[in-house]
């Protein structure tokens, strides 16, 4: 087989699209995805690839795209999301949804948190498309809706037929062009106190908490503060931790609160449970306390002789010159949905400058962008062929 390459005119084409991208405000929420997915699809169009739209909500839509092969290997899922985190203006030095080119770099909201690579995965499938070879198994894009809302678009798209024949799963998530294969998962569990309602005039007779859902809030969460999570070691991720969020109670100035509620974060690890957590924090609630389970991501993990994670090393350290770290990263993605789900191996691998997601003045080196290209269509060459 002939080694495909991608064309100067495709890699300009990537970056002209990457921007068109970055100038789609989709800060989830609302998300706007839409927009963004029929900038996707119009290139799609033109190239004669097909694709399906699937809205999960008004204006918040999935794109999925398939490269048919002539059959006997299984297809291979390339993953990326259009929504970003929020924006606050006054501290950019540049336009955010302009997508400002400048001392080799691409600047905007997304341009490391992922468009820029999902423009890089689009234009890796029009090379394939050009090239007039057919491998034998399909190339299918997978692009989300409202990853930063709990992986709705990524659990609409597993509850579906879409990606039916996946034997394995690319995400291009920032990793500075690392290879990542272990992911921390995300347990959110909502406490909520229960208080007697009342107006501070007339309650004298009260002591202690005095009945507040807030003070019985703020005593069970001194004690989450002090709770320590038992885990077990992994190579690649760090310990399970824990966030409090955000805490609503009351309801004015001197009416008691009857209620008060907290949304907790855990930073999950292989070898614990949701329900062993959830009922680690409902030991020490308390009798006013409640915890219920709100959603839960768990960790995915792919061994590092996997031959899909040899085969993305090898080309990764071919592509740029040095073989690259193998290793996890605290923070989840639509991995968690769509791995578990379809039974793949998962591997993320992408242009974005990791600790750069949702940061002032956001970017992704443009060599990068490139080599992410590179790396894309020669994984995909050497994995369905």
């Amino acid at each position: 087989m002939t080694r495909i390459t991608a064309a100067e005119d495709i890699r300009s084409a990537m970056l002209d699209v990457s921007r068109q991208l970055i100038a789609v405000n989709t800060v989830d929420p609302p998300g706007n995805e839409a927009v963004a997915a029929e900038c996707i699809g119009a290139v799609l169009r033109q190239e004669g690839i097909s694709f399906k739209l699937q809205e999960i909500a008004p204006g918040r839509t999935n794109l999925i795209a398939r490269l048919p092969g002539s059959g006997g290997k299984g297809a291979l899922v390339y993953s990326a999301h259009f929504d970003t985190i929020s924006v606050n203006r006054p501290d950019w030095t540049v336009d955010p949804f302009g997508g400002e080119v400048r001392d080799g770099r691409l600047y905007g909201r997304g341009a490391t948190d992922m468009k820029a690579a999902m423009a890089a995965m689009l234009y890796a499938a029009v090379a394939l498309k050009r090239s007039g070879q057919t491998l034998r198994g399909d190339l299918i894009l997978a692009f989300t809706a409202a990853e930063n809302s709990s992986c709705l678009g990524a659990k609409a798209m597993a509850d579906s037929d879409l990606l039916a024949g996946a034997t394995a799963l690319l995400i291009s998530e920032p990793t500075s062009l690392d290879v990542f294969i272990a992911e921390k998962g995300a347990l959110w569990l909502r406490a909520t106190a229960r208080g007697e309602y009342g107006h501070n005039a007339f309650s004298e007779e009260r002591t202690g908490d005095r009945g507040s859902a807030i003070l019985r809030m703020g005593e069970f969460l001194t004690r989450v503060r002090d709770l320590s999570i038992e885990a077990p070691r992994h190579e690649m991720l760090g310990p399970p931790t824990v966030n409090v969020g955000v805490i609503r109670g009351g309801v004015s100035t001197v009416l008691i609160a009857d209620s008060c509620s907290a949304d907790i974060d855990i930073r999950m690890v292989p070898g614990l449970s949701a329900e062993a957590v959830a009922a680690a924090f409902g030991r020490i609630a308390g009798p006013h306390v409640t915890i219920e389970i709100l959603d839960y991501k768990p960790p995915v993990t792919t061994p590092a002789d996997n031959e899909f994670v040899r085969l993305c090393a090898t080309v990764c350290g071919e592509i740029r010159g040095s073989a690259p770290r193998l290793t996890g990263v605290p923070y989840y993605t639509d991995g968690a949905i769509l791995a578990p789900r379809l039974g793949v191996p998962m591997v993320i691998l992408g242009p974005g400058e990791v600790g750069k997601s949702g940061s002032v003045d956001e970017y992704v080196e443009l060599a990068k962008l490139s080599q992410s290209l590179a790396m894309f269509l020669r994984i995909a060459e050497q994995y369905l062929a």
